[in-house]
């Protein structure tokens, strides 16, 4: 069961990376819209920003990723504190109630890399 978590874990992992690597894609090939306050459809307030903050967390969460699939007791906590940064700092990013989406989807990966965690300090033990 344990060995579950842990593959859930980089699963969610490597989608979360997944979609970092589509939302640069969308945000740099994706036209203003004709509204006069170059708003666009991806519900980003700022895509320049959004865009760096992405290729900042695909950078993190590949070094999570190897850690954690090293089993490295460092992988979890780095993803969980990441994340949770990440969850702040782009808050002020998204337009509207989007950012509750990201949240949910953050709270996931902070449990399954909590429980990774937890794992990997009992077999230490």
């Amino acid at each position: 069961m344990t060995n579950v978590k842990h593959k859930s874990l980089l699963i969610l992992l490597a989608l979360t990376i997944i979609g970092e690597v589509a939302s640069i894609i969308l945000w740099t090939v994706n036209p203003s819209l004709p509204s006069g306050n170059m708003a666009r459809f991806t519900l980003a307030a700022d895509y320049t920003i959004a865009v760096v903050n992405a290729v900042v967390m695909v950078a993190l969460n590949l070094m999570a990723l190897f850690w954690i699939r090293k089993r490295k007791k460092v992988g979890p906590l780095f993803l969980i504190a990441i994340s949770i940064g990440n969850r702040i700092a782009s808050h002020p990013i998204f337009i509207g109630g989007t950012h509750l989406i990201f949240v949910t989807w953050t709270t996931i990966l902070v449990i399954f890399s909590y429980l990774d965690y937890r794992q990997l300090s009992n077999i230490e033990n």
